[in-house]
């Protein structure tokens, strides 16, 4: 148990960051609010679940963003539901990205929703746009209720049917953010070509049934103001504060060599830094390039877990204990320098201790890798994960 004058100045440290964190947000255009409620989502399946009753219940506007959007059991099924709520005369308004969702565009271009597709690939498209693509996952409901995530809405994504193969988290939430993410949709919907429209703003009903974190503040850290080195420079604001702890679990972690030099700075004075890496990946050449850090993280005492049975796909932080970071990014290149990405970041202590246990489950199913081990692994897997790492400003 920590000694009462710890824990007070562990409390003092917390403020002072959040404050620097809200300052930041004022010159970056990251909005912030109080009197928040917020449920941690524990899957794909629990965030598409979420997402189905949210289009189900809404009324008068759905509003949307993802990445992959797939002709599968599961894409058709939100998409009939997204057409009962149009039939309703519910505003259904959605940006796709045309590259996650190639497979899927000859559903959605047949259907009767008010969609509009994020870069379009074709001869017409600059070459310097093709990388750039609409990696947020978002669902906003009445303007009243808000879903972020990292699960795709794809089969693969939705471990509620077999076979089980990513691993994802998210955020339910309700109170004055959501009208913020309101905001932040309507600057990506016009992006995107689609015409200006009102905002639409409800209350939602005080939240009821386990999991909810009442009254908490949030900030909303969005690359659509200022792109995604905004919010890079946002990670390393919150790392290069932190008193005690970091745990950083993420799909894909390609740090450039001065977020690595920030990581194993924090270690030399004193702060636990834990990641949480998938075993297995959707990308090998992209696992390449981040076990190539792999080696001086380890020298330098940060602690590393590779995710076990499924590809650990979700896009979350858990800092010094009640800072909670949950939402779209992955910590490379593609994030940080290419795409449009949403992250949500919520101080609260209860939220936390949920978000602990849960990444402690993944550290059960997890292989933890030991310095010994990883240097004495083959020469050639060695070569081939450097030259990997050669490319991680495109990766």
């Amino acid at each position: 148990m920590r000694e009462p004058a710890l824990i007070t100045s562990l409390r003092t440290r917390a403020i002072f960051l959040w404050q620097q964190l809200l300052n930041y947000g004022k010159r970056n255009q990251l909005p912030s609010s109080e009197g928040n409620d917020v449920r941690l989502l524990l899957s794909g399946g629990q965030i598409l679940s979420t997402l189905r009753t949210m289009i189900e219940g809404a009324t008068a506007s759905v509003h949307f963003e993802i990445y992959a959007w797939a002709d599968d059991a599961t894409g058709r099924e939100i998409l009939v539901r997204l057409q009962e709520a149009h039939e309703r005369g519910v505003k259904v308004r959605g940006v796709v990205d045309s590259f996650g969702s190639w497979e899927a565009m000859p559903m959605l271009k047949a259907s009767r929703l008010d969609l509009r597709f994020y870069h379009p690939l074709g001869w017409k498209l600059p070459w310097r746009l093709w990388l750039r693509r609409n990696h947020r996952k978002l669902l906003i409901a009445d303007g009243a209720r808000a879903l972020v995530g990292s699960a795709n809405w794809t089969n693969e994504y939705n471990d509620a049917i077999p076979p089980i193969y990513y691993r994802d988290l998210g955020l339910e939430l309700q109170g004055p953010s959501v009208e913020h993410l309101e905001q932040d949709f309507r600057v990506s919907w016009c992006r995107a070509g689609g015409p200006m429209h009102d905002l639409v703003t409800t209350q939602a009903p005080p939240p009821t049934g386990p999991g909810w974190h009442c009254g908490v503040p949030v900030q909303v850290v969005s690359s659509l103001h200022g792109g995604g080195r905004v919010l890079r420079r946002h990670v390393l604001l919150v790392l290069r504060q932190l008193g005690y702890s970091a745990t950083l679990a993420n799909a894909y972690f390609i740090p450039d060599p001065r977020f690595l030099r920030v990581l194993i700075r924090l270690v030399r004075r004193g702060v636990t830094v834990d990641l949480i890496a998938p075993g297995d990946s959707d990308h090998a050449f992209v696992q390449a390039a981040s076990r190539a850090t792999f080696g001086r993280l380890l020298r330098a005492g940060v602690r590393i877990w590779e995710r076990q049975t499924r590809v650990f796909h979700a896009k979350v932080a858990l800092l010094d204990g009640e800072l909670v970071m949950v939402g779209t990014a992955n910590l490379d290149s593609a994030s940080f320098r290419h795409n449009l990405e949403l992250n949500l970041l919520v101080r609260s202590a209860s939220l936390g201790e949920a978000m602990r246990e849960t990444l402690d489950e993944d550290r059960a199913l997890s292989t933890r890798l030991a310095p010994r081990a990883w240097t004495a692994r083959p020469i050639y897997r060695r070569a081939f994960q450097r030259f990997a790492y050669l490319f991680w400003r495109w990766l």
